[in-house]
């Protein structure tokens, strides 16, 4: 018997504009009841202002006109919403919705997703269960292969050492695959044969959108040799559904490189995170993107501050508006949603141009949120616009403001800008921030400028790692954001579980939280709300290495995760394999008997092994 021991230790264009003066007051808005005494009906005010533009629009015209950027519509005049009821009810029955002639896509617990035709939204909504409301379908907003991922998290050892994703089922749920045929062409992922392809919209699987192909291409990068799933989505109902099918046929590991808003304030709420948990508790390590948002977001307490009563004071000097330049052609959507607990309280939400004349509102998206979509009507010349929130009945409530597009904000909050799935409390479900593929190497790295921060509304800690961002494969020379970083840390956890195939979601989990407090803890010390646990890193691979790891708490021994004792990994190690001791640590006892060879190391900290 031997033992060999080895210890290791954007660019930004500014407008003129014309700004608030301190103090100043924004003027009484217009009145919030809409047209046809609708104002207490169910219905988003996106969604109903696609039903008052539709009265003098052809559908065409409609997709087009300003302001409905985020709303789903058909050339034949109907809009893609959702009729959302409260936690724990279930879908509506189809004698709901069918005597207004809408058209069914998916139904997941309390989400119902429909075409409901524009002329009958109003007849619709009135014919709704109290508690239901008509709400826009939302694919979700992006986050914006021999790529350099593998190299940055050290998964490429176990790609090449043939722990290459062989055995595991990875998925990617995301809004559109365009190029993947010519990617896979290109040898830049999976083939056809080890590919299962699910749309459950109404559009072409590789219609125009190319984020999900990019996401496709990162996680391949790590995990060639594994059994993919591709979901194409475009609501919450369609997510929910993507899940089911990922827990009905042995999913191992999902990435999701998509933002939800104004599902719920407090964490594990909404549609998004039920998914997310529903996976995890499923056996299924759930990769979510923390979000781009880190500095297109503000939050905190309403404050009337030195200005009206009614409007918020951002800087509690009077300035009732946030400020934001927005370039020739681009777009921006804004979410508003606030704290719903402790009282009765609703905001709502405004929009100025550069002459602080009103744009646009959203004053009927219930009591929980509001939403707006902007488009700057010039191709070339860029302008600035003036955001506000206004008090409709409040003695006073935390809110948050996040945008999603183009723009540069006068007023930040970083703190808090992570967005939904990652505020799910699940351990299971991995929330990830973007650095740099480069620095990975670096003592010290930042985050991405635009990498959202925790904690969340909740207090939790957030995100959970982070993964590298920037690299390049065929879809994009450079796939930047949260987005390529969340499917870049999943390849790389679908590959290391191809290495200890019986270990459970939480076991893979726990290891990567502590390869990446052990050799890439670039935060404050720990768990923190900027890189998490750390960067995504692996130990190097070795054939027949198995896991000896104290902490984890494994007192039976258990196959599903790292051993307890010494005796306990040196009986399951074949012969030649490594024990890799995680992190050092004590083990008084020595194996017997001890009948094969096996090499011992340890990750950073000494081990003490009997008394050799």
């Amino acid at each position: 018997m031997n033992f060999s021991f080895r210890v290791f230790s954007g660019l930004c264009v500014f407008a003129s504009f014309v700004p608030m003066t301190w103090g100043q007051q924004l003027p009484e808005p217009p009145s919030r009841s809409l047209a046809l005494g609708t104002s207490e009906l169910p219905v988003q005010s996106s969604i109903w202002k696609a039903v008052e533009l539709s009265r003098t629009l052809n559908p065409i015209q409609l997709r087009g006109a300003r302001g409905l950027g985020f709303v789903g519509l058909s050339p034949d005049g109907y809009v893609h919403v959702e009729i959302v009821g409260p936690a724990g009810s279930a879908a509506l029955p189809p004698s709901t919705w069918t005597p207004f002639g809408a058209r069914l896509g998916n139904t997941w617990r309390n989400y119902t997703d429909l075409w409901l035709p524009l002329d009958r939204v109003e007849a619709c909504a009135r014919a709704l269960p109290s508690g239901f409301t008509i709400m826009r379908a939302s694919g979700g907003e992006l986050d914006d292969v021999a790529g350099e991922g593998p190299a940055a998290i050290g998964s490429d050892t176990y790609r090449d050492g043939g722990a290459d994703g062989s055995g595991r089922r990875i998925a990617v749920i995301d809004v559109g695959f365009d190029g993947l045929t010519e990617a896979r062409a290109n040898g830049d992922a999976p083939a056809t044969g080890a590919t299962t392809q699910l749309n459950y919209t109404s559009d072409a699987f590789e219609d125009p959108g190319t984020h999900g192909t990019g996401c496709v291409e990162a996680a391949f990068d790590h995990c060639p040799g594994a059994t993919w799933r591709l979901y194409r989505t475009n609501s919450t109902a369609d997510v929910g559904t993507a899940v089911d099918d990922c827990i009905a046929n042995g999913v191992d590991v999902i990435t999701m490189s998509l933002s939800k808003y104004n599902l719920g304030w407090a964490d594990d709420s909404g549609g998004a995170c039920d998914a997310a948990d529903l996976a995890a508790d499923n056996g299924i390590l759930f990769f979510t993107s923390a979000g781009n948002r880190a500095k297109q977001h503000w939050q905190g307490e309403y404050d009337a501050g030195d200005g009206s009563a009614d409007w918020h004071d951002f800087a509690n000097n009077g300035d009732e508006t946030i400020d934001i330049d927005v370039n020739g052609g681009d777009s921006i959507n804004f979410y508003l949603a606030w704290d719903t607990s402790g009282g009765t309280h609703n905001l709502d939400l405004y929009l100025y141009d550069s002459t602080m004349t009103l744009i646009d509102s959203s004053t009927s998206g219930g009591e929980t949120f509001e939403d707006i979509s902007y488009d700057n009507p010039s191709a070339t010349d860029a302008t600035t616009i003036h955001v506000a929130v206004r008090r409709v009945s409040s003695s006073g409530t935390e809110f948050e403001l996040f945008g999603h597009g183009d723009g540069t904000w006068e007023h930040i909050v970083n703190a808090g800008s992570t967005t939904s799935p990652s505020n799910t409390t699940n351990q299971s479900v991995i929330s990830v921030a973007a650095v740099d593929w480069s620095a990975f190497g670096d003592a010290s790295p930042s985050t991405q400028s635009y990498s959202s921060q925790g904690p969340t509304n909740s207090g939790m800690t957030v995100p959970d790692l982070a993964g590298p961002t920037n690299t390049s494969g065929f879809t994009y020379n450079s796939f930047g954001g949260t987005s390529c970083a969340t499917p870049n840390t999943a390849g790389a956890a679908c590959a290391f579980w191809s290495q200890r195939q019986g270990y459970s979601n939480h076991a893979i989990r726990w290891l990567m939280y502590q390869h990446g407090v052990l050799l890439e803890d670039w935060g404050s010390g720990g768990n923190d709300n900027s890189f998490g646990y750390g960067g995504a890193n692996l130990w190097p691979y070795a054939w027949g290495t198995r896991w000896l790891a104290r902490n984890w708490g494994n007192t039976g021994d258990a196959s599903t995760g790292p051993a307890y004792t010494m005796q306990g990994a040196y009986d399951a190690v074949s012969s030649g394999g490594r024990i890799l001791i995680f992190p050092g640590g004590e083990y008084p006892e020595v194996p017997s008997p001890m009948t094969k060879r096996v090499d011992i190391e340890t990750v950073e900290n000494a081990a003490v092994i009997g008394g050799l």
